[in-house]
């Protein structure tokens, strides 16, 4: 009985974690793994064997549950270093029960029947013949599954395919993840190959271009707007506009437009957003940046400005200590964090504060801010209200969404259009407040709030996009820069990342980056090296450029794919090889800079 339970349970979990290469094998292997340690366990001289089974399964069944919920989300399985994240999961409760699917449940359902069966047996209260487990069967099973595994393995040596299999099978994932976390505290670099290439960074040039110095002297407004995509941009459903006010500011004076900007996030999510828009540098590929490197020395935005005189004040409405941002960004700069206690408030949506009164809040304090000197300030505003699940109340939901109405994707529009409301009402209040003229404002999204491997999901967005909702849609996220006063609009074609804002922002605002170490690359600057390497939600090594794109597959590069981001048509993965290699290389030099607090000795010099 045991064994078809497993078995199913196994292929129902291939299936949500969507395996699509040696998926026989795989449930094969953890089938065969699995029960070989339940008849090693039924092996046992022990009246505790039926309670020590039951405990075990419960907790594989909770592992392959766990598993499917994070693959829902993030796209890959729980690392061992995750693990650390568990305290996480009561504060985004709302975002987990979100991805709870019967699917999902079912991983769990059986749990109860099993503890019914085993304590049966245990109690001698079934039918022999039908239902007792024989010792001496028991003994020959074990030894014919663990004789077929040791063949599974030899065959996947063999096939060269025990890459493929690592990065789905659960137990070959788990054993490679462990030994890759000892490796990892004993690994010894070739520090003077990374050195070279960061001295070579380091002596970089950025030319000054048409849009250099436009903002010196302005204050900067920086507004990470959560999960804010690009391809809700000039669009409408049934003539109603999703983002009236972003796209008036689109068309406005003063501004520049970077429609080809994506996310680069690790496992730290709108934090990770937030360490490579302000440090131009790519986040930790282990966990959360801020988790690991709060106490490194850093020398990003806040900091720059602070040595041109600026002051540096951040504002978001959730707890203070959440990503440690309480220490994180101290050491990024920032003179004063204002969070959730902060502000005055008694109505919630979703995870705390609604847009509405973070802005007008904000506000207040930008206006003490402003007061403090005569010199210039940087303001550094995250929000919110538009986090998944998306859940607003009905009195702020400005429309009935048809076939969307209820969807995640539907849901998702209700709250964009209410931050994009929020955003267009904060505007003109910083107008109201004389704060508007003498400001830099800039607007982009922390991350996708749809994601391209949720199958629901997609079709529903692309009745929205009119076109194949790929990981290039989902990563695509908005960067506006707005300058007021200036006689231009452009909208700019440069492949670009949260990686390059640093140095992008820098040269508007008429200041060079005298100390520190940057990644990124100007976006206003013409250049034929036009790429992204993403992170995070795809595997390091795939490849964004203006027409293509290149998805790494997590094992083999050989069952990656890539395609025409226009035509969306497939094409040749090969011609990716060598740009693939240098990601690699650029996310690892990335994090050795991390790793070693590289800027701390460049703060030394």
């Amino acid at each position: 009985m045991i064994e078809l339970f497993v078995i199913f349970k196994t292929i129902l979990y291939t299936n949500i974690i969507k395996v699509n290469n040696n998926r026989v094998i795989i449930v094969l292997l953890t089938s065969l793994i699995t029960l070989s340690l339940i008849y090693a366990i039924l092996s046992l001289k022990t009246n505790k064997k039926y309670l020590l089974l039951f405990l075990f399964y419960t907790i594989f069944s909770i592992i392959l549950f766990a598993n499917a919920m994070y693959f829902s989300y993030f796209n890959r399985l729980i690392s061992l270093d995750v693990f650390k994240q568990v305290g996480l999961v009561v504060e985004v409760k709302e975002s987990i029960q979100q991805l709870i699917s019967f699917e999902k449940l079912t991983l769990l359902l059986d749990i109860p029947v099993i503890g019914i069966y085993l304590w049966l047996l245990n109690k001698k209260k079934l039918p022999h013949k039908v239902f007792a487990i024989n010792e001496n069967r028991t003994k020959k099973l074990l030894r014919i599954s663990a004789v077929i595994v040791v063949m599974l393995f030899v065959y996947m040596f063999s096939k060269g395919q025990i890459k493929a299999v690592v990065a789905d099978e659960i137990y070959s994932f788990y054993a490679n993840d462990a030994i890759s976390l000892i490796k990892k505290d004993d690994e010894v670099q070739d520090v003077s190959v990374e050195e070279q290439k960061l001295k070579e960074l380091l002596e970089k040039e950025y030319p000054t271009n048409e849009y250099t110095g436009i903002g010196e002297g302005k204050n900067l407004i920086v507004i990470q707007v959560e999960a804010l995509q690009n391809f809700v941009l000039f669009k409408e459903i049934d003539g109603f506009e999703i983002t009236p006010n972003l796209n008036k500011l689109v068309k406005d004076a003063g501004t520049l437009y970077y429609d080809n900007y994506f996310q680069l996030v690790g496992k730290g999510n709108t934090s990770d957003a937030e360490v490579a828009t302000l440090n131009s540098l790519y986040p930790s590929l282990t966990e959360p940046t801020n988790n690991l490197y709060h106490s490194n020395s850093y020398y990003g935005l806040p900091w720059i400005l602070r040595d041109n005189g600026y002051t540096s004040w951040a504002f978001h409405g959730y707890e203070r200590d959440f990503w440690n941002r309480d220490k994180a960004y101290k050491a990024e700069g920032f003179q004063r964090f204002i969070a959730q206690d902060d502000f005055v408030f008694d109505n919630y949506i979703g995870f705390g504060i609604p847009d509405r009164e973070f802005f007008k809040q904000s506000l207040e304090y930008i206006k003490e801010l402003d007061n403090i000197d005569e010199n210039p300030f940087f303001a550094f505003l995250i929000t919110l209200t538009s986090h998944t699940p998306f859940k607003m109340p009905p009195n702020e939901k400005y429309t009935d969404l048809g076939e969307l109405e209820g969807s995640l994707t539907g849901n998702y529009i209700h709250a964009i259009h209410y931050a994009d409301m929020e955003l267009g009402r904060f505007i003109e209040n910083l107008k109201e407040e004389g704060l508007y003229e003498n400001s830099v404002i800039a607007i982009y999204g922390d991350h996708f709030g749809i994601a391209a491997y949720d199958e629901e999901e997609k079709v529903n967005a692309e009745k929205i996009t009119k076109e194949r909702y790929d990981y290039d849609t989902m990563m695509n996220i908005p960067l506006l820069i707005h300058v007021p006063g200036e006689d231009l609009n452009n909208t700019i074609p440069t492949v670009g990342s949260q990686l390059d804002f640093l140095p992008t922002i820098l040269n508007i605002m008429g200041i060079k980056n005298e100390k520190g170490i940057m990644f990124g690359k100007d976006l206003n600057n013409k250049t034929d090296e036009s790429y992204v390497f993403p992170m995070g939600y795809i595997k390091e090594g795939s490849v964004i450029l203006k027409d293509e794109m290149f998805v790494r597959d997590k094992a083999l590069f050989e069952n990656s794919r890539a395609f025409n981001r226009k035509t969306r048509e497939e094409i040749d993965i090969e011609k990716f090889r060598e740009l693939s290699e240098r990601a690699l290389e650029e996310i690892n030099l990335s994090n050795y800079v991390l790793k070693s607090n590289y800027i701390d000795r460049l703060l030394d010099d």
